[in-house]
């Protein structure tokens, strides 16, 4: 990446080409799928035109009186043989056809090599993409975290302030404390639950926020309620004595009968980033 250019524009230059790549590619398969298709229902054709010839030409073989076989139309004098497996095989034998056959199937098979060969250079295209924002979403989130402007899921503890999503995918959170964690499935017993019920992905551990700025959008529990709302930044945290830190935050759509909204205190500890 230059000096003068963004982590954005560096991803976007570098993936800018995956699109038609991929379109070309995916053309190709298509291609390449109908062309062996062709080939295949070709190759059956033909070995069904085989088969019916070979069992053709068993069917004009007369068995006679147990003696041996003759061929049907040469007439009583025709000669009588006992042919061995060899040269029945050799007389129902079609040399050109079956290197047809052979030709048209080494082509199918080539063909679908091609295609599997295709599909795992387009995987291996998008997995190198997927690899490297992997790589540069963690670097950016140790740059974030070293800031203080990426609020970190953390290991939630025994007593632990915990904000948790009242029902997956909704925008309520509520405020809970933390009884138990499983580091290994990510589950959380928190104090006004029954069972492991919230996943880590719907708890976030409080105490984390170091550096907020005015004007930041947060999510802050209302005061005297235990349940979060959205709010913004108008005084950077500070300390007080005893309480801890705090911030004073405007919450959203809590203007008064005159529609002014009025500066409110909440600690700093009951004070979370946004979660979506």
């Amino acid at each position: 990446m230059r000096s003068d250019e963004t982590y954005l524009e560096s991803f976007i230059d570098h993936i800018s080409s995956l699109p038609a790549e991929l379109r070309r590619n995916l053309a190709l398969m298509k291609d390449l799928d109908t062309t062996c298709t062709s080939r295949f229902d070709e190759m059956t054709q033909l070995q069904q035109d085989y088969v019916e010839r070979a069992e053709g030409k068993m069917n004009e073989l007369e068995i006679v009186d147990g003696k041996g076989v003759r061929i049907l139309g040469s007439g009583c004098d025709g000669p009588v043989t006992l042919p061995t497996t060899e040269e029945l095989a050799a007389y129902i034998h079609d040399h050109e056809a079956l290197h047809r056959i052979e030709t048209v199937q080494e082509d199918a098979l080539q063909r679908a090599a091609e295609k599997v060969a295709v599909a795992e250079q387009s995987h291996a295209l998008v997995d190198n993409i997927c690899k490297r924002l992997e790589s540069d979403l963690s670097e950016i989130e140790k740059m974030l975290q070293a800031n203080g402007e990426f609020q970190a899921p953390g290991i939630a503890k025994p007593n632990d302030l915990a904000a948790v999503q009242v029902t997956p995918g909704s925008p309520d959170w509520i405020l809970a404390k933390v009884i138990a964690h499983d580091p290994s499935t990510g589950m959380c017993r928190l104090a006004d639950e029954d069972t492991e019920s919230n996943k880590k992905s719907q708890v976030v551990v409080l105490g984390a926020l170091r550096n907020l700025s005015r004007g930041d959008t947060v999510f802050a529990v209302y005061p005297d309620t235990t349940s979060f709302y959205q709010a913004t930044i108008v005084q950077v945290p500070r300390k007080s004595t005893g309480a801890g830190s705090f911030a004073m935050v405007n919450f959203v759509d809590d203007s008064d009968e005159h529609g002014i909204t009025h500066d409110k205190a909440v600690l700093l500890k009951h004070i979370m980033l946004p979660p979506y």
